[in-house]
């Protein structure tokens, strides 16, 4: 029998607003995206991202000087099944972001994020975007083609 998936923070909204977690990231950033693209779906709570999560985003923002985009922070197990993510996704337990940095490519967010946090995190690289979470300890993957 599989591992159950990894249970979420106890954080939780039941409607993410624009309340913003930082200078430059509000709570909507990071919100599961099933309601808008698998809206078949039960609504659920959402789950917000650590502090910690939204420090290295900003830490991006301030290097890059430009704005960082988030494609997918928490996601409810089943839309992280819905599209194909791990089956102990990271997501699930809002501890990840999928980005990009506009005017940039993942290649050189990659890159400084493997410099700036080496040892730390959960760092992979794909083709049109770059993957950071923070687990307790350090995971690197490459999954460009």
């Amino acid at each position: 029998m599989p591992p159950a998936p990894p249970s979420a923070p106890e954080t939780v909204t039941l409607t993410p607003t624009g309340d913003k977690l930082s200078k430059h990231f509000t709570e909507k950033e990071f919100a599961c995206k099933c309601q808008a693209r698998a809206p078949w779906i039960e609504p659920h709570k959402q789950v917000l991202p650590p502090k910690e999560l939204v420090d290295v985003l900003e830490d991006l923002r301030g290097w890059f000087g430009k704005p960082v985009v988030v494609h997918s922070g928490y996601r409810c197990p089943t839309y992280n099944k819905h599209v194909g993510g791990a089956s102990r996704s990271m997501h699930m337990k809002a501890i990840a972001a999928d980005i990009t940095v506009v005017g940039h490519t993942p290649d050189e967010v990659s890159a400084y994020l493997l410099k700036k946090y080496a040892g730390k995190y959960g760092i992979g690289r794909y083709n049109t975007f770059t993957h950071i979470d923070v687990r307790g300890g350090p995971d690197r993957w490459d999954n460009r083609r």
